[in-house]
């Protein structure tokens, strides 16, 4: 049906054959930016649900045999603690590993001095202890013991994170009315092509529902190729990214992508580039042929 729809059209000009090129651009574009934003929204939110069940103990103290006497009042403390599920010292291996993504692999018996680390689980069934209580008493059991709770810099990631997911949204939005403006373009410019061909087909007693129909068959194939084509390389660019973030190992830049198991939505976006294109063509094209009339 479309095949004869299309048949007083002449074969697409070379803007036409441009634009399923354009349109992968920008869902390209759209794509990265849509990945990025629910990738920041679910790596906070596992930083965040993991901080929040947790706190930290530090416990820095130069002589070892004081500074273990410290890390065992501070267990006794901790763990007598209503609200505190566990309290448990971290070997120095982890406390190498969390600090290995900032200062590289080093060897355990480097001979750098390393702080006593104490992490501390919380009972979700029970009410949050005070933290400014209990570092108070963290501090007269274990003068060197300083309690971390997260909260001020979770804070600020927070923050800056709703920020860059606003500006994330912002590209999408910007995307898709720049592709709207280009379909626009490309039916304009389509229909001062084509302007002889629509002439001869209303005299020929053509119903403008049939002419946009042409019009709506066409775009709707231009946008569904663009969306594949844009739609493909960001799925591509993403993989890429999230083997080379495999190599760096766990940390803020694995955590800023997205699971590729989760992005099988993304493979919907063609459909919508198509729809989007299609109806954008067949109002552009209704409200030209009506100008004409």
């Amino acid at each position: 049906m479309w095949g004869k729809t299309l048949q007083f059209l002449p074969e697409s000009s070379l803007r036409e054959g441009l634009l399923p090129w354009v349109i992968g651009v920008m869902l390209f574009l759209c794509t990265l930016s849509l990945a990025g934003a629910f990738a920041i929204g679910q790596g906070l939110e596992r930083w965040s649900n993991h901080l929040t069940a947790n706190l930290s103990v530090q416990i820095v103290v130069k002589d070892a045999i004081e500074r273990e006497n410290q890390t065992q009042a501070a267990l006794r403390l901790l763990n007598a603690t209503p609200g505190v599920e566990k309290a448990e010292v971290l070997a120095d291996s982890e406390i190498i590993a969390l600090l290995s993504p900032w200062l590289g692999e080093m060897p355990i018996d480097n001979n750098l001095p390393i702080p006593t680390l104490i992490d501390v689980k919380l009972d979700e069934s029970a009410d949050r202890p005070d933290t400014k209580a209990l570092s108070e008493r963290l501090r007269a059991a274990a003068p060197g013991a300083q309690l971390d709770d997260h909260q001020a810099w979770m804070t600020q990631i927070l923050e800056l994170a709703a920020i860059i997911q606003i500006l994330l949204w912002s590209v999408v939005f910007m995307v898709v009315m720049s592709t709207v403006a280009i379909v626009i373009f490309g039916c304009r410019a389509g229909l001062a092509t084509h302007h002889e061909s629509i002439e001869i087909m209303h005299l020929m007693g053509a119903e403008d529902k049939m002419i946009a129909k042409a019009f709506d068959a066409r775009y709707l194939i231009h946008g569904l190729k663009g969306g594949l084509l844009g739609v493909i390389l960001a799925a591509t660019t993403l993989w890429v990214l999230s083997r080379m973030a495999e190599r760096l190992g766990q940390g803020l830049i694995s955590a800023s992508l997205p699971d590729l198991s989760y992005l099988s939505w993304l493979f919907i976006l063609p459909i919508a580039a198509a729809i989007i294109t299609m109806l954008t063509a067949r109002i552009t094209v209704r409200k030209a042929l009506l100008e004409l009339m």
